[in-house]
């Protein structure tokens, strides 16, 4: 099949069995992983609502995926770009950021909501727009109607569905697909066991807001930034347990990955993976994602590290 656009490459993703689990393999989406989808999504439904329009700037907070994909895709059509993000990331983040034409603006090293709140700032200048995909339904709108009916097409009798938490987007969309078709499902939020913001703030009801001590530095980058989105809090109650991980744990997993399975993976996909094969006993028809290539990461010292 020949396409005519980098975009009509996002999506429809194969599904690979791995380990007994069916895991999605969003890092094979153009720019790297998951965040294709979202930006896509969001980009088209401003052009369409006039909230963007040419000559615009884009403006985004991200720890690196979410950065990338939107750099992509306003390369693609024209935009200027500019991206908000904590200092610290991996070097491979920033240059592929700068590759797709974009700008970086840097706060400081570990505060994601530094990130937004000056995104947000930004993003009301004049001619800028804002996706916002920590509090943007739009998030959850194609998780749910794109995402979500793809992974339905695929496997059948789905009794798990396991993801971790960045912006709670991919959990909660694709958990409002799977539910409508089989209620009986069960949604696994995925954090790291150093950064148990969920869990310490009382799931179930989500009691409170944590304090910012719970958190502490972890490796497993792409989740747990250290407070709980909105599309978490506002959907907390279809949350069915939260599964907490530890970054050596998860580095480990996706070093077996590449070196079991031949899929470089990113740390995120670790922890997935490792979460679903620990449920493994109890459900048989468990559903995962690998969100981003591990490409991203070589140059962090963990990633080098031998098991």
């Amino acid at each position: 099949m020949i396409y005519n656009n980098v975009l009509d490459l996002i999506g429809n993703t194969p599904l690979l069995k791995i380990d007994g689990v069916y895991v999605k393999q969003e890092f094979l989406n153009p720019s790297g992983s998951i965040k294709d989808r979202i930006a896509k999504y969001i980009i088209e439904k401003a052009e369409k609502t006039n909230k963007l329009k040419k000559g615009y700037t884009i403006v985004e907070a991200t720890t690196g995926n979410t950065g990338i994909a939107f750099s992509m895709l306003a390369a693609i059509k024209g935009y200027n770009m500019l991206v908000v993000m904590p200092h610290g990331l991996s070097e491979e983040r920033e240059e592929i950021i700068k590759s797709y034409g974009a700008k970086i603006h840097f706060v400081k090293e570990g505060c994601v909501t530094c990130a937004v709140d000056i995104a947000k700032k930004l993003g009301k200048e004049k001619d800028c727009y804002m996706p916002n995909q920590f509090s943007n339904p739009l998030n959850i709108e194609e998780n749910e109607k794109i995402l979500g009916q793809e992974i339905l097409k695929q496997v059948k009798n789905i009794d798990a569905f396991v993801a971790g938490v960045g912006t709670g987007g991919t959990l909660i969309g694709v958990g409002k697909a799977l539910k409508k078709k089989y209620p009986k499902v069960k949604l696994f939020a995925v954090e790291p066991d150093e950064c148990p913001i969920i869990s310490e703030s009382g799931m179930g009801p989500l009691r409170g807001v944590p304090k910012s001590s719970i958190c502490k530095k972890h490796k497993i980058e792409g989740i747990g930034d250290g407070f709980i989105p909105k599309i978490i809090k506002d959907n907390k109650k279809i949350i069915d347990h939260v599964i907490r991980i530890k970054s050596e744990d998860a580095i480990n997993e996706t070093k077996r990955i590449s070196r079991e399975h031949g899929l470089l993976v990113g740390i995120s996909s670790g922890a997935n993976l490792l979460a679903s094969r620990s449920l493994k006993t109890k459900y048989k028809n468990i559903v995962t994602v690998f969100p981003d290539t591990g490409s991203r990461y070589l140059s962090e010292h963990y990633f080098k590290t031998n098991i």
